[in-house]
């Protein structure tokens, strides 16, 4: 199975779209936008997301954000996440 294909069934299964992705670099929190015309493919979309450097993390909190309406993450950059 791809991983964009795991990562929504993950999705459907927690029964709700807020995520949380760590890449090697940041970390983001948003909600996962579903749209068949506007999907790239193996990218996650994401609306309110908030983009914070993984190195200005401390015990979940960030000390500097920047915030988004809408992002698109590829995949294969995503280490790990978590649906909140």
């Amino acid at each position: 199975m791809d991983r964009i294909k795991q990562f929504k069934q993950i999705m459907e299964k927690s029964n709700t779209n807020r995520v949380i992705i760590l890449t090697n670099n940041y970390q983001i929190i948003g909600n996962v936008y579903e749209c068949s015309e506007c999907n790239k493919e193996d990218y996650v979309n994401l609306t309110d997301a908030t983009v914070c450097n993984i190195q200005d993390t401390y015990e979940g909190i960030c000390e500097s954000e920047s915030k988004f309406d809408w992002l698109h993450i590829n995949i294969d950059k995503i280490v790990a996440y978590s649906f909140i």
